[in-house]
């Protein structure tokens, strides 16, 4: 019982964060390929991510819809999640030569650190998640 309750509100917490973040970007195309460009990736990759990462994202939520895929949304929210981490704890650590602007959203108004705790607790909760699930915890 709480373990369905807990997985009900992580999956929840993740459609409501995917659609949050991918729908925008389906509106704002051009403005998020404009965004793309100004990070610190590989200048033949912005194409690509422009596409691929909003299809991801509401790929994934999706997934978290419907039982049969719930599990395999939760590790794709889980690996999102460990790469978006990655990504802005290099930004923290002047790993990259660009510094990024900031994101949308909700993460606008948040410096890079507290975004980075966001991003650590979200990771977090994702992988709860999916233990839960994966091996049927509190049963």
């Amino acid at each position: 019982m709480i373990a369905t309750i807990i997985t009900y509100a992580i999956v929840l917490l993740f459609v409501l964060l995917w659609a949050y973040t991918s729908i925008p970007k389906f509106f704002k195309m051009k403005y998020f390929h404009d965004i793309l460009g100004s990070q610190a990736i590989p200048k033949w990759s912005v194409p690509i991510l422009t596409l691929l990462i909003p299809l991801l994202e509401l790929s994934v939520v999706f997934m978290l819809l419907f039982p049969e895929t719930r599990l395999l949304g939760l590790y794709f929210s889980f690996a999102l999640m460990l790469i978006f981490t990655v990504y802005v704890s290099g930004i923290i650590f002047q790993v990259y030569d660009i510094y990024p602007c900031p994101c949308g959203g909700m993460f606008r108004r948040m410096g890079w650190k507290k975004h980075l705790k966001v991003n650590m607790w979200l990771t977090a909760i994702a992988l709860v998640g999916v233990l839960i699930m994966q091996f049927n915890l509190f049963k």
